[in-house]
């Protein structure tokens, strides 16, 4: 059979994953011909990959989204020149796999002659149109999915066809590009008598999904002999997965391609890490790590102890808690080396009379410049001793004096501290953790939600951090996703976990970096929020991410009730009186509505509600802090919570 593809590609720097390399590898084992058609950048990297395949490769605006790109490749050959071809394949990057031959799939489609076009799988439709935008029915078609679509001879020499893609108007978005084209092709063309099927039936599960490959992929892998799978799977929010299940499909499709499959998995992960949102992929994966506070694996302990460099890293500054401090250090392992900073050669002699009893490696007691407290601290005095180690914890003696009650700013070191550091198999259990993951680079508690904090929930633990912290981002050479949508997962009080490797670059201040000195921070009094300090709290992850590693949120087993228990009470909190004026039959229907008496609640200047990281407010705000003095603009900010509210709260909403 003589068959041609057309392949669409878009990444925004050009790059050309392992991923689809090895899709193209068994699609083209199926062609006769194929065509790359690039909407925007192609890197050097990217043609040579793909020219181990063909040296057919479009490189075009990048307009239209993927139904101009097919167009392009359809109106390069033509007609004439396509209706000599018995097939042709449109497919595109969305894909994964496959985990079985894709001859398979051809050869089964191939045994119906009586078809004008065939695709991998159908998506069922439903009876409103849950788009915004030129709506051609008022209901959602059962549609062949665009991410895989064949058309046979007769149907390329059909009148219609042609007609229906040379009058293809420009596609100027998502939404365009459904109303237009995936969702109504099938519909169009079986309206004017055309024959067509797909591959992967699953007629049989239209009652409990209309997206079988996204809400149940693993049944289409093991069940119906799917050999391909969604790449959005991963980065598909949980949000959006909890309206139709409980949240398990991502966890169950990687199991199956992990236990029943030859998909190499490092695929996934190079992909995932390199181009999706930690929030996003560690949720969908269930990537937080609960430890027991009991040893797990005594042998594998053994061996990281034995062959692995571990490091702590403290900066201690009040005397009242070096005994604390000194608790926290007991739990380490005694091969570990333990460097610490302070402010006065007072304090160093009280440190090391207090730490000279612990069983450890070695202590050493730096005293270091007032400027920039821990942060400063650790990126410019004690980062620069952790070269060669593998394994590192940070911590400092933290006192949160602004926030009331004091329980309040308690109970965040408790956070920070029980879920770090709960006892010495908690610590070993952890260092295990990073000896059986080789990918993870950062595990940091979770922001704490009590009391004031609760307001973390409200921006997702970015404050008024988002544009300072893209900016640091920017500035380090950091290209990965940062959203003010998305929750950095982030060591939130600036006690954590990391991979020595995956903040090397982030402690030389970027690529060939000179480091930090304490001249890049603020003098005190440092304002309570916004600074670089509380930007680089929030840039660790991306750093790690930057570096080929993936940061996780860790959590004690008891502190994982307690917070489980927690978001409970919230939930219930919120959602009880809720329902009785919004729709609440499901959390997207409670969200949507949540969000549009909001968006109504707005007025004036700032009466537009919208993405964190679009708000008028936001932007207003923080240029007003860029720009007036600073004593100005806190009297400004003191006044508007006097005012308005919220009353007393640690950090700006």
């Amino acid at each position: 059979m003589k068959r041609l593809g057309i392949f669409f590609f878009f990444e925004k720097n050009g790059y050309v994953d392992d991923f689809i390399l090895y899709y193209m590898a068994d699609l083209v084992k199926n062609l006769t011909e194929l065509v790359v058609v690039c909407n925007g950048k192609l890197s050097e990297q990217g043609r040579a990959a793909f020219s181990r395949y063909t040296q057919n490769i479009i490189v075009r605006e990048n307009k239209g989204l993927d139904v101009w790109a097919y167009k392009t490749a359809l109106d390069q050959y033509g007609w004439d020149r396509l209706a000599g071809f018995d097939e042709v394949v449109m497919t595109n990057s969305t894909l994964m796999g496959p985990v079985r031959p894709l001859s398979e799939m051809f050869e089964a489609m191939a045994e119906n002659q009586d078809l004008d076009f065939w695709g991998l799988s159908v998506h069922h439709g439903a009876e409103g149109n849950p788009f915004k935008g030129k709506h051609i029915y008022d209901y959602l078609p059962v549609h062949i999915q665009s991410h895989f679509i064949v058309y046979r001879r007769r149907f390329l020499q059909s009148a219609d066809l042609q007609q229906y893609w040379d009058k293809m108007p420009m596609i100027e978005s998502y939404t365009d590009s459904v109303q237009r084209y995936e969702a109504v092709f099938t519909k169009i063309f079986a309206d004017k008598g055309y024959k067509w099927d797909v591959y992967v039936r699953t007629d049989d599960l239209k009652d409990f999904t209309d997206y079988p490959m996204l809400v149940c992929p693993t049944r289409l892998l093991r069940d119906k002999k799917c050999p391909l799978f969604k790449r959005r799977s991963f980065m598909h929010p949980l949000e959006a997965y909890l309206n139709d299940t409980a949240g398990e499909p991502v966890r169950e499709l990687y199991a199956y391609l992990r236990d029943h499959t030859d998909y190499p998995l490092e695929l996934i992960w190079s992909n995932m890490i390199r181009t999706m949102h930690p929030y996003d992929f560690t949720r969908n994966l269930g990537l937080t790590r609960l430890i027991q506070p009991t040893l797990q694996d005594g042998a594998l302990a053994a061996r990281v102890r034995g062959t692995r460099r571990i490091a702590l890293a403290m900066h201690l500054y009040f005397p009242d808690l070096l005994a604390s401090s000194t608790a926290f250090a007991a739990n380490f392992p005694p091969e570990t080396d333990v460097f610490i900073s302070t402010d006065t050669e007072e304090k160093k002699a009280a440190i090391q009379a207090a730490f000279a009893p612990l069983a450890l490696h070695s202590v050493t007691v730096l005293v270091v410049e007032n400027r920039g407290r821990d942060v400063a601290a650790f990126l410019c005095d004690l980062a620069p001793r952790l070269a060669g180690y593998d394994y590192a914890c940070f911590m400092h003696d933290k006192k949160a004096v602004q926030t009331k009650p004091g329980s309040v700013g308690g109970s965040f070191g408790y956070v920070c501290n029980e879920n770090v550091c709960k006892n010495a198999d908690h610590v070993l259990n952890i260092l295990c953790e990073f000896e059986r993951d080789p990918r993870l680079g950062l595990l940091c508690p979770p922001f704490p939600t009590h009391g004031l904090y609760f307001m973390n929930l409200c921006s997702g633990g970015w404050g008024p951090n988002f544009d300072n912290t893209k900016t640091l981002c920017r500035e380090l050479g950091f290209d990965v996703p940062i959203s003010g949508e998305k929750s950095p997962l982030a060591p939130f009080g600036s006690v954590f976990w990391f991979r020595v490797k995956a903040l090397e670059q982030l402690f030389s201040k970027g690529q060939g970096g000179a480091g930090w000195r304490h001249e890049d921070f603020p003098p005190e009094p440092l304002p309570q929020d916004g600074t670089i300090s509380h930007a680089i709290e929030r840039v660790y992850p991306f750093a790690a991410q930057a570096a080929g590693y993936y940061p996780a949120q860790v959590m004690s087993t008891e502190f994982a009730v307690t917070r489980c228990d927690a978001m409970q009470a919230y939930a219930g909190g919120l959602v009880r009186p809720l329902a009785r004026v919004f729709d609440c039959t499901t959390f997207g229907n409670a969200a949507l509505s949540a969000t549009g008496f909001a968006a109504r609640r707005h007025f004036g200047l700032f009466r537009v509600y919208g993405p964190y990281a679009n708000t008028r407010r936001r932007h207003a705000r923080n240029w007003l802090r860029d720009h007036l003095p600073a004593g100005l603009y806190w009297g400004i900010w003191r006044l508007k919570r006097a005012v308005f509210g919220p009353h007393g709260a640690p950090y700006e909403e």
